[in-house]
């Protein structure tokens, strides 16, 4: 049986009581906007990142069709691995291996990479 050191038993308690305390109070405490200073040359500039709450949001970008990468990361995300990518004028066809199975699946060319077949 390993032996405890007394420095593992105090790390383990000071993460544990961290845990504690910070679950508690994260939920009081507003999330206010960091400033990250930015040094450019002689000057230092702070950068304030802005959240989507007061009219700021702008949704990700999305291409008006389906991409042969965004193609592939769906079936990546069903679980084809090993993917080849086959585009045609309508359609996408992503071959790959699923549970040690060859699989196709075809996506249609509008935005989302709507699944076919």
């Amino acid at each position: 049986m390993a032996s405890l050191s007394l420095k593992l038993l105090a790390v383990g308690a000071a993460i544990s009581i961290g845990a504690i305390l910070g679950a508690n109070t994260s939920n009081a405490a507003p999330v206010a906007a960091v400033p990250i200073v930015v040094d450019y040359g002689t000057t230092s500039v702070p950068v304030v990142q802005i959240d989507h709450r007061y009219g700021h949001y702008r949704p990700p970008y999305r291409p008006a069709f389906c991409t042969p990468r965004q193609a592939a990361n769906k079936a990546n995300r069903m679980g084809i691995y090993r993917a080849r990518v086959a585009v045609n004028r309508n359609v996408i066809r992503v071959a790959g291996w699923k549970r040690g199975l060859r699989t196709v699946v075809v996506f249609a060319r509008a935005p989302g990479c709507p699944f076919i077949r």
